[in-house]
Order: C-alpha cells, then structure tokens, then sequence
C-alpha cells in the first residue's frame, strides 16, 4: 500500500510538473523578476506596506497620516497589479491555483465535511 502511494504521489508531483498551465505560470514568474520595472513597483508596494503596517502599529486607523498611508499604498499595488507582465502572471496563477483547488478538493474531500468546491461548477 506505502509504495502504491508513493508511486501515486510521484505520478501527480510529474504530471504538474509537466502540466502547461504551471509551466507557463513559472515561466511568467521567472520573467517579472528580470524586468527592472517590475522590481521598482514591487519595492515600492513592500515599501508603502511597511510604512502603512508601521503607522498602525502607533496611530489610529482614521487618523490624516495613516489614511494617507493607506492611500499610498493602494496607489503602489494598482500600479503594480496595471503593469502589463504582472497582469498576465495573475490570469495565469489563478488558472494554477483553480486546478490546485480542483485536486484539493478531490483528495481531501473525503476528510471534510463539506467540500470546498461544493456548489461551484
């Protein structure tokens, strides 16, 4: 039983490895970080997050300084999540993660009580 396991799981680990979707996925990823562009928008959300997480941790969320924070912040991750490259990372990660929800699902139903995907399809 130990070893028809195992041969299963290495069968799913080659298939998804193989899979076009996660190849493409990887190839996107590997690609936003060669692109100068999109390292700057990404520094510049982490930062912007930082600066907003800090001012929590002292300050009043509805205070002028925090809002302001928080303003900057959606501004850096609209402006990250626009660029045309990260655009096509995201359709393609949820493509990834819809078909790893889909084998969740199927493997670990049987341990829940309700089903993830229950009522979706």
């Amino acid at each position: 039983m130990q070893n028809s396991l195992e041969i299963a799981i290495e069968e799913l680990r080659l298939a998804l490895e193989n899979d076009s979707r996660v190849i493409l996925l990887k190839e996107l990823e590997e690609k936003l970080y060669s692109i100068p562009e999109v390292i700057d928008l990404y520094k510049r959300k982490d930062e912007a997050e930082n600066h907003y997480s800090d001012l929590l941790k002292i300050k009043d969320e509805n205070d002028p300084e925090v809002l302001e924070a928080r303003k900057a912040l959606y501004e850096a991750k609209k402006n990250l999540d626009l660029q045309p490259d990260v655009m096509k990372y995201s359709e393609a990660f949820i493509v990834v993660r819809d078909l790893y929800m889909i084998i969740d699902d199927i493997l670990f139903s049987p341990f829940r009580k309700k089903p993830i995907l229950e009522g979706i399809k």
